[in-house]
């Protein structure tokens, strides 16, 4: 097993030592990359991810929890002002059964906990006055539990109880809201913080409850508070329709003077009330016979005489002359109850009609030049349906625009893109020069490695006679060693063949340079083992 790791570390070492000093800086910088990547990663994989322990600390709390996270040597951090404790997210439950074990956060008593320390001895002033801050706690509990609300300080006016009285006061009360950053409440969230303080408190109408914020902002105050929800709701309506018809006008301008040549204005008065409207009405066929019929009957007969009864007066006055004789008197009359029918219709008007209509357009001078007003005018007014005997009107005008501030931030928004593309190009470039000069190293390394790999692959052995074999060992042999030099015949017949060798070896080496050097260099690689 040592041995086998000896061998393999020698090979390591032996390859390590035949790389150029190129390669080794481009070793050395792609293994202290991914030792670097190595450590980040993980450190990030190994860092617990963190949970709120507690929010919406007080200061107190705060600090004795954070006093008791460091005596157990607990790792924390503070956010949202040190109102709110972080956690490793695994240990969040254990640690919030240890922190209320010891009675943490301790907070303030509040709520109808409150009444759970009267004692036998409670005067009745002082169980009113309990009572009054338990209910003021519990709603100040449920309006923080509401999105955006951070703390909510609910006070309650309750009036006296008085026996002699027939009037008695009404109960008021003042919520005070700290919202989160960037909440606004609106007029239907507004309404619901009304009616919830008023259901909780007996006799307690939505109109005396005052709701404000910690900026100082009245949100509902009595007499608007329960109508903030409907003023919100009305707004609405009538800017959505307001809308609505300005973008149909605005678009048959665009088409006529081009963007942003003409402005349409539209004030609508929306009719959001709600009517109820009940009629009866009463028909009558013909040949339907009566419920009922009555007929009363008189007759009267008698002998002549003068008439008494009536007015005194020369139109009375009996004729003298006239002769008395027998008088006649019938009366007939009918009374018919006859079958009438009847309708009852009751028509609820939903909310939402329009009671006048008003718009407004100007148009840029340089672009209307000589338009027709008139026609622009009735598109304007049909587009938007314009009636005139509802008490509508319709306003057009050609005045020259000031684009001073438009050209500005045109020209802003085109400095701010231009530099954009510009931080987009350099980024680029950055990246590719970056990435180029990675890829030219790689490149580097690779053909040179390619390189050697060929010329071991394309070697192939010399064709050598045994003459030039002699004469290039005695070279090598002669180059680590000096030879003495011999003073005879011999000698020098040995330098003429040497020198016939040498010139045999000097005309392979320009013939063939590529496969003399390779054999060299296999030559000093043996020398040097």
């Amino acid at each position: 097993m040592q041995s086998a790791l000896a061998g393999t570390l020698e090979r390591v070492r032996s390859t390590f030592a035949t790389v150029s000093m190129a390669q080794k800086v481009v070793i050395g910088l792609l293994l202290a990359g991914l030792l670097l990547g190595g450590f980040f990663f993980s450190r990030w994989i190994t860092t617990p991810t963190q949970a709120p322990l507690f929010t919406n600390l007080a200061a107190s709390d705060a600090s004795a929890i954070v006093e008791e996270l460091q005596a157990a040597g607990i790792d924390y951090d503070l956010a949202d002002g040190s109102g709110t404790i972080m956690v490793a997210k695994d240990s969040v439950y254990d640690l919030r059964l240890q922190m209320s074990g010891q009675g943490l956060p301790a907070g303030a008593d509040t709520g109808y906990s409150l009444l759970d320390e009267q004692g036998i001895t409670t005067s009745e002033f002082q169980q009113q006055i309990t009572y009054k801050r338990a209910l003021e706690g519990e709603l100040s509990k449920t309006l923080e539990s509401l999105d955006g609300v951070n703390q909510a300080i609910v006070s309650v006016a309750l009036p006296e109880e008085e026996v002699f009285v027939s009037e008695r006061a009404e109960p008021t009360a003042s919520v005070l809201l700290d919202l989160a950053a960037g909440t606004q409440l609106s007029g239907q969230q507004i309404q619901a913080v009304t009616n919830l303080v008023s259901s909780s408190v007996v006799n307690l109408s939505p109109e005396q409850v005052t709701v404000t914020n910690t900026a100082g902002q009245v949100l509902s105050s009595p007499g608007s508070g329960i109508t903030a929800a409907a003023g919100d709701a009305r707004s609405q309506v009538e800017m959505e329709y307001q809308n609505r018809l300005a973008a149909n006008a605005q678009q048959i301008l665009d088409r006529v003077l081009g963007p942003n040549r003409a402005v349409v204005s539209v004030r609508a008065d929306v009719d959001l009330d709600q009517r109820d409207t009940t009629s009866k009405t009463y028909t009558y066929e013909e040949g339907i016979p009566p419920i009922s019929e009555k007929r009363d009957v008189e007759e009267y007969e008698g002998g002549g005489g003068a008439i008494v009864g009536g007015v005194l007066g020369p139109e009375n006055m009996p004729d003298a002359g006239a002769n008395g004789g027998d008088a006649n008197y019938t009366k007939e009359s009918t009374t018919a109850n006859n079958a009438v029918g009847e309708t009852t219709e009751v028509v609820q008007a939903a909310p939402g009609g329009l009671n006048r209509l008003t718009v407004s357009v100007v148009m840029d001078a340089e672009v209307a030049g000589n338009l027709p007003q008139a026609q622009i005018q009735a598109l304007v007014g049909n587009a938007v349906g314009l009636d005139q005997a509802r008490g509508d009107a319709i306003t057009v005008a050609a005045m020259p625009f000031d684009n001073a501030a438009a050209d500005a931030a045109a020209a802003d928004m085109e400095a701010a893109r231009e530099a954009e593309a510009a931080e987009q190009m350099w980024s680029m470039i950055r990246t590719g020069g970056i990435a180029a000069g990675i890829a030219l190293v790689v490149l580097i390394v690779w053909l040179r490695s390619r390189k050697r790999g060929d010329v071991q692959e394309d070697y192939e052995p010399l064709e050598l006679t045994d003459d030039m074999l002699a004469e290039l060992d005695r070279i090598r042999i002669a180059s680590t060693r000096e030879e003495p030099t011999i003073d005879n015949r011999a000698a020098e017949l040995e330098a003429a063949e040497r020198m016939k060798v040498r010139t045999d070896i000097s005309t392979m080496i320009s013939e063939r340079p590529d496969e003399v050097a390779a054999m060299l260099r296999g030559w000093l690689t043996e020398n040097k083992s």
